[in-house]
């Protein structure tokens, strides 16, 4: 799937999913929360848990594309388990599971460092859970009303719906220069991909003001004044639905604490 489509995928559900009519507060504050508990905790089990509540509130109760949901996983995922292997191969101190002599130095494997990856990885999916699940059930519009409404800098609100909206336009560009660059053959070597890169990145960077340029002047046509004006329908969150996301971050703390002596390894 390419960017474009990602992105058209990404739109359509924040705006078409089952939860697209419920609060944005409410939506906004599960989500950081969980993520916040998700970030902080050292064991397994809750991150566990987390993914697995905002995987089923995705993809069953969101009624989200399954795979809309898992392909948004698969880039960070291989960071994550490239990451995650430098930090079980070079990090830690104490109990060895491993030895392997070079001639230089015996390079160690310790249990601590394979623990460390192993934890930092279900934290990171965790979390990458709690966001993906506001993503595709929140709409930018409604996004950017809750950060007015929490009194954010007008500024900084705008500056995130532009970047959003175009920073998938350029990855589309991008990917049509690079096609084009590929169907002329000047990556048949390393030095001339070397080259071909650097003239894409060189192109797209005056693309990238040449388009600025355009979208303010089209703005200003429009009677834009400095302020991007947005319909404000804002749904009022229920009260019961906020006890019930204080009390699932309660289970959370609780579930922390229950299984703090549970090892990875």
């Amino acid at each position: 799937m390419s960017h474009s489509e990602t992105y058209a995928e990404i739109d359509r559900s924040a705006y078409t999913n089952a939860l697209a009519k419920c609060s944005p507060i409410t939506k906004t504050f599960f989500a950081l929360s969980a993520l916040i508990i998700c970030a902080s905790v050292s064991t397994i089990i809750v991150p566990v848990v987390i993914f697995i509540t905002c995987t089923i509130l995705v993809l069953s109760l969101a009624k989200v594309k399954a795979c809309l949901y898992f392909n948004l996983f698969v880039y960070p995922t291989y960071m994550l388990v490239l990451s995650c292997i430098f930090l079980a191969l070079f990090f830690g101190s104490g109990t060895t599971i491993a030895e392997i002599q070079l001639p230089w130095f015996t390079w160690s494997i310790f249990k601590n460092g394979l623990s460390m990856s192993i934890t930092t990885f279900l934290r990171v999916e965790g979390a990458l859970s709690c966001l993906f699940f506001l993503v595709l059930t929140t709409s930018i519009t409604d996004l950017c009303v809750l950060l007015r409404r929490v009194h954010v800098p007008q500024v900084m609100v705008e500056m995130s719906m532009m970047i959003y909206r175009y920073i998938f336009l350029f990855l589309e560009i991008s990917e049509q220069m690079s096609l084009a660059q590929k169907l002329r053959l000047r990556r048949s070597g390393w030095l001339s991909s070397i080259r071909s890169l650097a003239l894409l990145i060189g192109s797209l960077f005056i693309r990238t003001l040449d388009q600025g340029e355009r979208t303010l002047v089209a703005m200003n046509a429009r009677g834009y004044d400095g302020e991007i004006r947005i319909l404000e329908d804002f749904v009022s969150p229920r009260k019961l639905v906020l006890l019930g996301i204080v009390l699932f971050d309660v289970l959370l703390i609780i579930l922390l604490f229950l299984t703090l002596n549970i090892g990875v390894v």
